[in-house]
């Protein structure tokens, strides 16, 4: 496409559109199950290149194809300027137009007895002495491989209990601090896309809720390939994480 600059290949599929799935999508695209959804269903349907009558009944000013897309392009530079990414420079300045709009997700929730302030105060561990709850070969195993192709990884954290919006956790940038609700961080190791991990605390009334949950945007198929080849590992890791947090918060609670 001549507006993004980017030269995009038409392949022809040599079977029904309606045997594309949502499930097929969603491993080759960003785009969310709902609105791939949508788009398979639209392609029952025929539409007239005419759009006279249409105009008539929904009078308005139009604008060409090529301006909407790059107004579309332009408001994808704001997505990290906001407050989930905690208006983060760095993050801003990693973002690019490359990159999936559409954040894929993986993580996992527990309920506990355990109070907010227990909670908040084991979350503001990670890094240290507990390191990151769960499975901590596998964080050593990934931070190996960024160093083994030459990425220097920043280790340790600060020794202060609670943690700040900017504090360094290894090679985490700690970009948003709500305490007893969210604490967000900075994926600082090398691959390709831009993401962030998020640790969100509930008051449900009878309960409490942590949830670890990591967002990525995939630059590419590469991108997107290394998203589905590490989805086991985080499934498995935040599973741990969170069952570990609520542990450890339940036992300072008692």
């Amino acid at each position: 496409m001549a507006v993004s600059g980017k030269r995009r290949w038409l392949i022809p599929i040599p079977f029904p559109t309606r045997w594309i799935s949502v499930w097929f999508l969603n491993v080759i695209t960003s785009v969310p199950p709902t609105t791939a959804k949508a788009l398979i269903q639209g392609l029952k349907h025929d539409l007239l290149a005419d759009d006279t009558a249409l105009r008539a009944l929904i009078p308005q000013r139009l604008i060409a194809f090529d301006d909407a897309v790059r107004r579309t392009l332009k408001e994808e530079e704001k997505l990290v300027n906001s407050s989930d990414w905690g208006y983060d420079a760095q993050a801003f300045a990693r973002w690019r137009p490359e990159y999936g709009y559409f954040a894929k997700q993986a993580g996992f929730t527990v309920k506990t007895s355990a109070s907010l302030a227990a909670l908040w105060q084991v979350v503001n561990q990670i890094g240290g002495k507990e390191r990151y709850f769960f499975g901590n070969i596998l964080w050593q195993t990934r931070a190996l491989m960024d160093r083994a192709i030459g990425h220097k990884l920043a280790k340790g954290r600060p020794e202060r209990e609670y943690l700040q919006t900017g504090d360094a956790v290894d090679s985490w940038k700690v970009i948003v601090v709500e305490p007893e609700k969210q604490l967000t961080l900075l994926f600082g190791m090398k691959a390709p896309g831009l993401g962030r991990l998020c640790f969100t605390l509930e008051d449900k009334g009878d309960y409490r809720t942590i949830d670890v949950r990591a967002f990525w945007h995939p630059h590419g198929m590469p991108g997107l390939f290394y998203w589905l080849l590490m989805i086991p590992a985080h499934l498995f890791i935040f599973r741990g994480m969170a069952k570990r947090i609520a542990r450890l918060a339940e036992q300072s609670t008692d």
